[in-house]
């Protein structure tokens, strides 16, 4: 498995303003937690009429440029953007414990060095 990296190397974006093409350099924000993509969370304030306090979602995906923002999904497969500080982590996933450098799976004669 791989993991995601979130390092904050500089990019260039490029866009038209006016027809004259612009170019700005931009770099990703830290991460400021620790939830991984898988971890089922609690969503802490409402979001809409769909997305409720409490309600439990998975964490979908978090790009690697906005490593803040989280993408959540429900068991129906809708799936929204929320903040972290928006949520509250319930149940790790696999990737904490790679992480780590503990084998998640209890099989640790399987992993290599």
């Amino acid at each position: 498995m791989v993991l995601p990296v979130y390092d904050r190397t500089p990019y260039n974006v490029e866009y038209y303003k006016d027809g004259v093409k612009e170019t700005i350099r931009r770099v990703p924000p830290p991460k400021l937690h620790e939830l991984e993509e898988g971890d089922e969370v609690s969503i802490i304030r409402k979001k809409g009429d769909d997305w409720d306090k409490g309600d439990k979602v998975d964490i979908k995906a978090i790009n690697p440029r906005q490593p803040n923002t989280l993408t959540i999904e429900k068991a129906n497969g809708d799936y929204t953007f929320l903040s972290y500080d928006d949520v509250d982590l319930k149940e790790k996933s696999a990737l904490h414990y790679i992480r780590e450098g503990r084998d998640p799976f209890g099989s640790q004669y399987l992993l290599w060095p």
